[in-house]
């Protein structure tokens, strides 16, 4: 594939980290929508790895970093192969994109992208899904999941833990005060702090958070310690 280079719109909109060149632009009103397609495309069928025959395009769509303060939406041209194998199980494939994990709808730096809205910045989920052009729940989700990758990717996350502090808070803002989803109980490593390593109040690499839960303090407790082994009481 040769694709139509845009150099000064790829290097506005930094799409080239995507792995992908910009080859057209329309202006939707309330979103900036931005045609595109993959640099480099990898032929090679999933189920057997032999290279395929071009069949078709077709477009994926994915939201992805706000530009000059409008929500963008990518449209991307994607190859679809047919695998020539005939002892292959599979038949016809998509190419798949670097940028976006399979069957998102968002580019992988969206989520990293509103997680240093929300740590960095303060933003409210409420802000940042509006300058992204997305749902609440959608982008409370990707946070969510992407916190959970962060701390449960890494295997030693609980190493050296022994000592737990348990804080439970009621969000107001859910208009559903006293119901079970309406609490979340913060789990938070204060070991460093009964062995004297902090003194007086600890810093945020110190005070680590071991997990956070959506239910009541009994609950959470109760599942968090018998859902995990080699735990101390």
């Amino acid at each position: 594939m040769q694709p139509t280079f845009n150099l000064v719109a790829d290097t506005i909109c930094r799409t080239a980290e995507l792995g992908l060149t910009i080859t057209d632009a329309a202006d939707a009103g309330e979103f900036t929508v931005i045609n595109a397609c993959p640099v480099e495309v990898c032929d090679k069928c999933p189920g057997c790895g032999q290279a395929g025959r071009l069949r078709d395009h077709v477009v994926r769509r994915l939201t992805d970093l706000p530009v000059v303060g409008f929500p963008t939406r990518l449209q991307v041209r994607v190859p679809r192969f047919l695998c020539l194998n005939q002892t292959c199980a599979q038949r016809i494939y998509q190419a798949e994109l670097d940028c976006a994990e399979r069957g998102r709808t968002v580019t992988r730096r969206v989520t990293r992208w509103i997680l240093q809205r929300l740590a960095i910045d303060k933003m409210s989920i409420s802000a940042t899904a509006k300058a992204l052009g997305l749902g609440w729940d959608m982008v409370n989700d990707l946070a969510l999941d992407a916190c959970r990758a962060l701390v449960y990717d890494d295997p030693g996350h609980l190493a050296g833990v022994r000592v737990l502090g348990v804080d439970e808070h009621v969000w107001k803002h859910t208009h559903r005060a006293g119901e079970p989803d309406s609490f979340v109980t913060v789990l938070v490593d204060i070991t460093p702090v009964i062995d004297g390593a902090c003194i007086g109040r600890p810093s945020s690499d110190r005070h680590r958070p071991s997990n956070a839960v959506c239910t009541l303090f009994e609950t959470t407790t109760c599942v968090w310690s018998c859902g995990s082994e080699d735990r101390e009481s």
